[in-house]
């Protein structure tokens, strides 16, 4: 009977948890980060402002905590991209779409990771900042193996392509809007081989590589 009530206890504090974050998120969004209070998300919530203190520690802790756990969920994207027995080529069409999922399925969360992310402070910025650094080179790494492959062009710098894929991605919160004709299913297929076009040889540059004079 104990064990019952402390997992259930346990469940109703996940539940709450979620709860707050879903509304913090909302909030964030809609008014920003520093035109929202602790009161706001109480009030969301439906609970005095003291009780949110049990399950966070300060408004910059609940912002920390959204961004930690969309990067997590980049991050389970990632591994099982990794994961997977196929093609260098396919793996990055595979991340590319997923990602574009998430991002469109996200959008409220993706919008307050670029444009509220700055106002934190301290470790939380030095985690949040190097977590950055991390996703980028995962995609620099997915481009470089499907060079190394032959899968797209010879002369692509990695950097500038790599750049030029997360600029397309990160990009979307600008003009997404929900209430679009297009699924978010449809945008990610079209966008990701979009991208991938624009990195493979073309028949010009394949003509230009046979007819190049050996040296």
């Amino acid at each position: 009977m104990a064990t019952a009530r402390r997992e259930k206890r346990a469940t109703e504090r996940r539940n709450r948890d979620e709860e707050v974050l879903e509304a913090a998120i909302k909030l964030f969004y809609e008014k920003g980060y520093p035109a929202s209070s602790i009161q706001d998300v109480a009030d969301v919530v439906g609970v005095l402002k003291g009780s949110l203190y049990h399950y966070i520690s300060s408004k910059e802790d609940l912002l920390f905590r959204i961004l930690q756990q969309s990067h997590e969920q980049a991050r389970a994207i990632m591994d099982e991209v990794s994961e997977l027995d196929t093609s260098t080529l396919e793996r990055l069409d595979e991340f590319l779409r997923r990602m574009y999922v998430w991002y469109l399925s996200n959008i409220e969360r993706v919008s307050l990771y670029f444009n509220q992310g700055q106002y934190l402070t301290g470790e939380r910025r030095t985690e949040m900042r190097a977590q950055g650094r991390d996703f980028r080179q995962y995609v620099r790494d997915l481009v470089a193996a499907a060079k190394e492959d032959g899968h797209l062009r010879a002369d692509l710098d990695i950097k500038l392509a790599a750049s030029f894929v997360l600029g397309a991605l990160n990009s979307i919160p600008m003009w997404y809007r929900t209430s679009g004709t297009h699924s978010p299913d449809f945008i990610a297929r079209e966008f990701a081989q979009m991208s991938l076009n624009a990195l493979r040889p073309t028949p010009a540059t394949n003509r230009q590589k046979r007819s190049a004079p050996a040296r």
